[in-house]
């Protein structure tokens, strides 16, 4: 499959001061919000439409800052775009990825907050409890029980691949609430000494 270079993701990486990004983009009058993860391998951009009833768009980038020319769901965003039929050129996801490319900032300016991380992946991948949002610490697994692989992605998806490592070594899940009140990040680093 076709891979497309994203020279904007590598230009913003360097300038980042943090492993996640924040940014807005706009096509054919459309606005979207979007988030690069560089915490997680491969990479994931997440495009999230606004409205209503949000899309969102997950592009895992691989090594280069490649991504495969495909993008899941595509009829959705193509309506989404509201594009029309031209009967000389067929719009492709290489159309949306270069205009896309050519509108990244080169300069970071804002970090996502978990939460807001945790609501657009849980559209793209299986995490448990998805209405569960804020952090409010760490359980060890009792002998002969295993973390949960929805726990982990759960884990990898707010806070990235080193504290999912460290959950899978030492069998530990993360844990949740859906209470902003009960919500624990002081106890986020907890985790090295268990």
């Amino acid at each position: 499959m076709r891979m497309f270079e994203f020279t904007g993701l590598r230009t913003l990486h360097k300038d980042m001061m943090e492993e996640r990004a924040t940014f807005s983009f706009e096509f054919n009058g459309k606005p979207f919000s979007c988030i690069f993860l560089t915490d997680v391998i491969p990479y994931r951009l997440y495009l999230t439409t606004l409205g209503l009833y949000p899309e969102v768009f997950e592009l895992e980038i691989e090594k280069g800052y490649k991504a495969k020319c495909f993008i899941d769901d595509y009829k959705k965003l193509v309506s989404y775009l509201e594009v029309k039929y031209d009967p000389t050129h067929k719009f492709v996801p290489l159309d949306f990825f270069e205009a896309l490319n050519k509108k990244i900032p080169k300069k970071f300016t804002m970090r996502p907050d978990y939460k807001e991380t945790l609501k657009i992946a849980s559209k793209k991948r299986v995490i448990e409890e998805s209405t569960k949002v804020y952090f409010c610490g760490w359980r060890r697994n009792a002998v002969g029980q295993n973390v949960r692989k929805e726990n982990l992605e759960k884990t990898r998806s707010a806070f990235g691949d080193a504290k999912e490592e460290l959950c899978k070594r030492k069998n530990i899940s993360s844990c949740w609430t859906d209470c902003a009140l009960e919500e624990q990040l002081k106890k986020l680093n907890d985790i090295i000494n268990m």
